[in-house]
């Protein structure tokens, strides 16, 4: 779906409040907050040196905005905010640490590290302890005595220059050397304090709002860079691993896979940069690639992650026109290697050719090293992806509660109109009734909610302990091996462990159980149905319209999340990491304990969510129902008065047109294939 879409998605919700009732209204909001919030994020991240602020300029046409020098950021993640909800598009906001934040990172690096443990990270703490009072003695030389005040402050900049983004940024020169440091200059003033910075953009050329992440980097000399970066991890919907050409997927790539699929993190890319630097050009690259997608699949498995391939460099040329180090026979031999991407060259060409302006040899250049990048296949790989993904399901959820609530109204309008012209009751006696009905069925939506959870309490409580009984004998018959012999004290080599039919078992639980838990919801949905509209129905001149049936299709829907079971296990391991303990026996029982214990986490991981995403999609179904009711109530009164009688077709004209409009946000298919999945 495209932004024009989404806009009038959140342009005809707010129309619609003009005609709701206060608990629709109340619902509707919701819907337009989630709408214009509904701005995905993308990280980059990758190692040090590998080129990501260059590639990110490129990635998003802001050129030189990011310094691309070796080794300009201290401690800070920079958001780049396109098209941002607020309308901002312009300046800054830098946040500083307070000490809360920086024990906090100290802290949660400590979990991070502990999941995929290596013979560095018994020093790791305390170099991270020691580097974050190195920064606070910087920040305290560089400020004064504004420090203490600055700590958990924010500063926010109108407009931004290159200036401006040294001060809060970039390292600039260490105050403790005494010969090197400048006291007349600002640049890195605030730099060791600042924690995050947010600069705003207009939406560019993306086809909805969006934030691109620059993060410090990974195995950088400087751990508390790493550490940031790998805490930041879960901030990000969609991930850009930036591999360099030179040294793609080296074990601290890997690692920083394993952590990504141990957190459970959304969608992934990976880009591998510097392809101009490859002496054999394409082949070389075809071969690094190649390289690249076998050790993704050894290292992790299943894994369904692209591989793309470019030249931040070429993406610099393109927008700059700066010509260092750029040879543009091996830009074109590229292209000539990728029928694809020549095809985008030639087609652009084409097009340049049809225009009014001059066409010069530099621009045809230019161009042609700009689609040699890979940027623009990139920027389509990532938008596509996201628009594929849980941001059209977003959008087709808040459509369909929309039209529902539309399509009530319109048949409300038509009920209040009949309820006039027959001047049926007296409005006191029916706003009465109206009143109580709406109380008592509230009572009873709140009695079976509670029943429902508490039921659904009961089938999870008995899933974890069963899965608990299955992690237990499962991990035993691995790491004991068949008849005793285990694998983890077997001579020389890496240890391999397969826990592949556990996990299987595991979703399989999850996926029974949660099953009973939605059949069980419904039932109870159907009932709560059944009994509303018999206590509507009882109710003097009452008519059934077309959308008093409860819509049940966010809890129908509903698929258990299994990402948990992609995470690494820790003690698929080295038998030499296990040589420290006391004896032979000890390493098994040790190593049995620990993978017991992290998939007993996976277990409560798997069953936690499946919870809470029950739980939020029964709010979602039961909140929209009770709004439906209450504006099925509002206006059942009668009056013979011709003004009411034209308010009342006038706020059905109304509610009409709104349908109309939301069935031109989707295609005529689309719209009935959901409509025929609500009405399931």
């Amino acid at each position: 779906m495209s932004e024009t879409n989404r806009r009038e998605l959140i342009r005809i919700a707010e129309d619609m409040n003009g005609i709701s009732n206060e608990e629709t209204r109340q619902f509707i909001s919701r819907i337009v907050s989630d709408l214009k919030n509904l701005k995905p994020s993308i990280a980059f991240v990758g190692q040090i040196k590998a080129g990501k602020s260059r590639l990110i300029n490129g990635f998003t046409g802001q050129a030189e905005f990011l310094p691309s020098d070796v080794n300009p950021w201290t401690t800070v993640i920079t958001d780049m905010h396109f098209g941002h909800p607020s309308g901002r598009t312009s300046g800054a906001e830098f946040h500083f640490f307070d000490n809360r934040q920086w024990q906090a990172l100290i802290a949660e690096g400590e979990e991070l590290r502990n999941m995929f443990p290596d013979d560095e990270d018994s020093y790791k703490r305390e170099m991270i302890e020691e580097q974050v009072e190195a920064m606070k003695t910087r920040a305290k030389l560089r400020l004064g005595e504004s420090y203490k005040h600055l700590l958990g402050q924010h500063h926010d900049l109108d407009s931004l220059n290159s200036d401006d983004l040294a001060r809060y940024v970039c390292a600039g020169d260490d105050p403790t050397d005494e010969g090197a440091y400048d006291p007349g200059s600002d640049r890195g003033l605030y730099s060791d304090i600042t924690r995050k910075a947010e600069v705003y953009f207009d939406i560019g050329h993306f086809p909805y709002p969006l934030t691109v992440t620059d993060t410090p980097g990974v195995n950088d000399p400087l751990l508390i860079r790493e550490e940031i970066s790998r805490q930041y991890l879960k901030e990000s919907d969609f991930f850009v691993v930036v591999l360099s050409a030179h040294q793609a997927l080296s074990r601290a790539d890997l690692k920083l896979f394993r952590l990504m699929q141990a957190l459970e993190l959304g969608q992934i890319v990976v880009f591998i940069n510097r392809v101009d630097e490859l002496g054999g050009g394409a082949d070389d690259a075809t071969k690094v690639r190649a390289d690249v997608v076998d050790g993704l699949e050894k290292a992790l498995g299943n894994s369904d992650i692209d591989v793309l391939m470019g030249s931040a460099q070429w993406a610099h040329y393109a927008l700059t026109g700066d010509e260092t180090g750029i040879n543009h026979d091996e830009v074109l031999a590229w292209l000539r290697a990728h029928p694809d991407q020549m095809k985008q060259y030639l087609d652009g060409v084409a097009e340049i050719k049809q225009g009014s302006g001059p066409i010069s040899r530099e621009g045809v250049l230019r161009f042609a090293a700009m689609v040699a990048s890979g940027l623009p296949d990139l920027r389509r790989h990532v938008t596509s992806a996201l628009t594929e993904g849980p941001r059209n399901e977003q959008l087709r959820m808040a459509w369909q509660h929309l039209n529902s609530f539309a399509q009530g109204e319109v048949e409300r309008s038509k009920a209040h109109i009949r309820a006039i012209e027959e001047e049926s009751g007296s409005k006191a006696e029916t706003g009465d009734e109206n009143h109580k009905t709406l109380t008592d069925l509230r009572k009873l939506v709140a009695q079976k909610t509670t029943e429902i959870v508490n039921d659904m309490d009961d089938v999870l409580a008995n899933l974890r302990g069963v899965m608990d009984d299955t992690v237990a004998e499962a991990v035993a018959a691995v790491v004991r091996g068949p008849n005793g012999d285990s694998p983890l004290l077997a001579s020389g080599g890496e240890t391999e462990l397969n826990f592949t039919p556990l996990r299987d078992r595991m979703r399989e639980l999850v996926q029974g159980a949660t099953q009973v838990v939605r059949q069980r919801m419904l039932s109870e949905l159907y009932s709560i149905d059944m009994q509303s509209n018999a206590a509507l129905r009882s109710l003097p001149g009452w008519q059934d319209s077309s959308d008093n049936r409860m819509n049940t299709s966010a809890v129908r829907w509903f698929r258990p999340d299994t990402k948990a079971l992609t995470r690494g296990i820790t003690v698929e391991l080295r038998v030499s990491w296990l040589s420290r303990l006391i004896s032979r026996k000890s390493v098994v029982a040790r190593a049995e304990r620990m993978i017991v214990q992290e998939f007993e986490m996976i277990g409560d991981d798997l069953v936690d969510t499946a919870r809470s995403d029950l739980l939020e999609r029964l709010n979602t179904v039961l909140d929209h129902y009770l709004a439906l009711l209450a504006g099925h109530l509002e206006h059942r009164t009668g009056s013979g008065e011709a003004s009411e009688r034209a308010e009342a077709q006038a706020a059905c004209d109304y509610a009409q047109h709104i349908l109309e409009e939301l069935g031109t946000i989707y295609g005529a298919d689309d719209v009935d294939k959901i409509l025929a999945e609500a009405a399931e």
